[in-house]
């Protein structure tokens, strides 16, 4: 079980490196960044390990890191609980952290 876990921990970070031109700095990163596996949904695992990447290169860059409590969560985007992020809800999800009416929970 670990080397399986090992093995997807590669593959999203070698996904990410290679997205990483894609990724702004600021803003709402986009739909194709986090689908990293290009399947056309955004799982959890996705989603933390880009939010991590970005948040951690931010950090390196010496940039504030003020609101990054704030940040929305896998849940709150993933509006009717299906596990999966469309870019829909993703979308909405963006529109309303940026408004400061996140769902978060």
């Amino acid at each position: 079980m670990k080397n399986v876990l090992k093995i997807v921990c590669c593959v999203s970070f070698l996904a990410l490196v290679l997205n990483a031109a894609d990724m702004p700095a600021r803003g709402p990163v986009g739909f194709k960044v986090y689908d990293t596996n290009k399947d056309g949904f955004i799982s959890e695992d996705e989603f933390n390990s880009v939010k991590a990447a970005r948040m951690s290169a931010n950090a390196e860059a010496g940039m504030p890191m003020r609101n990054a409590g704030n940040s929305p969560d896998f849940a709150s985007i993933d509006t009717n609980k299906d596990g999966k992020i469309t870019p829909e809800e993703l979308e909405k999800g963006q529109r309303q952290n940026m408004q400061g009416k996140g769902n978060k929970q």
